[in-house]
């Protein structure tokens, strides 16, 4: 079976962002189980390590593993992911909405793509707080991430991609 996140040295993903910039997310490294990634817009690296059937990355705060992706998805399973940023604690509550299903992005149709879906809140004293931001990830099996979309109506979708 392939993988929702395909992780080699050498991989990787081109993206157009709804204004036309674009960028590349690139696989640099591999130490131990840890896979190191570079995005052309972004100063840090980000770590990502598959443990069994999960995904773990430090994208929301560095070295901070948390679940974004399961290569076996089922529908209405929802997890946490908690970090800290700017000084406030968040809760990105995703869920699996959707598997098996097709997505058109950029002009290509991508089969066997999964949507997970995250509700942002923060976590202020204590209280639960919904930050009113929604987004979509769209993952194609053998591919990667193919689209985001959020509730602020941004997109970035998958233009281009390379897999060794």
């Amino acid at each position: 079976m392939k993988s929702y996140y395909p992780l080699a040295v050498g991989n990787t993903w081109t993206y157009k962002t709804q204004d036309g910039r674009s960028f590349t997310n690139t696989v640099t490294d591999l130490n131990g189980d840890i896979f190191t990634m570079m995005n052309s817009m972004m100063p840090r690296p980000q770590s990502v390590r598959r443990d069994g059937d999960s995904f773990l990355a430090d994208n929301f705060e560095p070295g901070n593993f948390q679940l974004f992706l399961k290569e076996t998805p089922e529908p209405g399973e929802t997890w946490d992911v908690t970090f800290r940023a700017n000084n406030i604690n968040n809760i990105l509550t995703l869920s699996v909405k959707e598997t098996g299903i097709s997505k058109e992005v950029e002009g290509k149709t991508f089969d066997d793509v999964t949507l997970i879906e995250g509700d942002m809140k923060i976590n202020v004293n204590g209280n639960i707080m919904s930050a009113n931001y929604v987004v979509q990830y769209f993952y194609a099996r053998g591919v990667g991430l193919v689209l985001t979309t959020s509730s602020f109506g941004d997109s970035v979708g998958l233009v281009s991609y390379e897999l060794k």
